[in-house]
């Protein structure tokens, strides 16, 4: 088994979902929580069981009444009220997290709503369970490397091949939308750049991830994202679908200092095991992937991409978002033509170019609005930096000696 380990470091936000909303119910935005001050708006995710369990111990009758009032009416406004002041604990809460100026605005004016229709939800970020800390999963990076070394395989393909392979997206792409199903289409394309017909012996089975866990404190920062669209008339980004909150990793362009590590391993022999073919039993191995491989392909594809993007939505962007934007991209091509390095985008809101097939090969579902689908690459769901938007899920990755 061949091992690698490497320095896994957010530049922007990522965010990998459990696909839990937090209310008010759940968490509250305070400086201090009881003997811990930390001088500035915190969002504190608490517990409720824990929370009571202690008024309990503590035989806190007065307390103990108002939730059982609140309970019995299913007053939510009240029970929330009842949880935000009796936080009061540090044992109360899992973990804090910073807020944006953009968050702390959202939660002041939606805290007096009624709970089910608060617009200060958050989406929570993936932990590992028992534990406050956030964890980008090892199933998340090899999705996103996945996705590079197919591309860069397809890139690699005589002229014969590659035309071969269009002719027959194209024709997929004639058939009756009943009839059509680009998932299969799709499938096919991974059969024949990883060379396999059984997914038992598909390359990456013998390639694993560790899972990157991060420290629970001062790593996290909750914050909106905006479906933004570039206005070339003001050459400003600007907002056009309803604001979403979430937790996030803290990457540096956010003024953060996440960092954690995590280890890639290649299973030599089961590159080497042959076995037989079905139609005329003659023994094969699986494809071999390298860590070279893997670099290479990260660099190509995610590097290519961005570039791609920054071209048609960022370059003309004058409204102080650019700024951001050109460090992301330095900080992209220095990691590149650095030895040991690769980049990687992964989590939600990735974009659909980041999880596909080139270009040439991608015809992505979309809405339907007045009985015709929308295209995409238009516009896209960016983090609300306090007032400059930056895109979501670009990291570093560094082998460590």
């Amino acid at each position: 088994m061949a091992q690698k380990i490497y320095t896994l470091t957010p530049l922007t936000g990522v965010h990998i979902g459990t696909g839990e909303e937090l209310t008010p119910l759940d968490y509250k935005i305070a400086s201090k929580v009881g003997n811990l001050d930390l001088k500035k708006p915190t969002y504190w995710k608490f517990s409720n069981d824990r929370i009571l369990q202690r008024l309990l111990g503590d035989k806190n009758e007065q307390a103990v009444s108002a939730f059982e009032r609140a309970s019995v009416d299913g007053n939510m406004k009240e029970l929330q009220k009842f949880f935000q002041e009796n936080c009061t604990n540090t044992k109360d809460t899992d973990y804090p997290c910073e807020v944006t100026h953009g968050f702390l605005k959202t939660y002041k004016a939606n805290l007096g709503k009624d709970p089910h229709q608060n617009a200060a939800k958050v989406l929570q970020m993936y932990r590992t369970e028992g534990t406050p800390r956030p964890v980008i999963p090892g199933s998340s990076l090899k999705g996103s490397i996945r996705t590079a070394l197919l591309n860069r395989y397809l890139a690699d393909l005589s002229d014969n091949d590659y035309d071969f392979m269009q002719k027959d997206f194209d024709q997929e792409q004639k058939k009756s939308p009943r009839e059509r199903n680009f998932n299969r289409y799709e499938e096919r394309i991974q059969q024949k750049l990883f060379d396999y017909s059984d997914a038992k012996n598909d390359p990456l089975r013998a390639v694993s991830f560790s899972d990157c866990g991060f420290k629970a404190t001062g790593t996290q920062l909750v914050g909106g994202l905006n479906l933004v669209s570039y206005n070339k008339h003001t050459e400003n980004l600007e907002p056009v679908g309803a604001q979403i909150q979430a937790e996030v990793l803290r990457g540096e362009l956010l003024g953060g200092k996440a960092i954690s590590e995590l280890c890639i391993s290649i299973n030599e022999k089961l590159q080497k095991a042959p076995f037989p073919l079905k139609k005329d039993g003659q023994p094969k191995c699986i494809k071999t992937i390298t860590f070279e491989d893997i670099q290479k392909s990260c660099n190509y594809f995610f590097l290519n991409e961005f570039h791609g993007e920054y071209e048609k939505f960022y370059k003309q962007v004058n409204d102080g978002t650019e700024e951001l934007i050109l460090r992301l991209k330095n900080m992209l091509e220095k990691a590149v033509n650095t030895r040991g390095n690769f980049i990687i985008r992964v989590g939600r809101w990735s974009q659909v170019e980041f999880v596909t097939l080139e270009e040439s090969f991608r015809k992505p579902e979309t809405r339907i609005v007045k009985g015709k689908p929308l295209g995409y690459g238009g516009t896209r769901t960016l983090f609300d930096y306090d007032g400059k938007y930056v895109p979501m899920g670009w990291c570093i990755l560094s082998e460590k000696e």
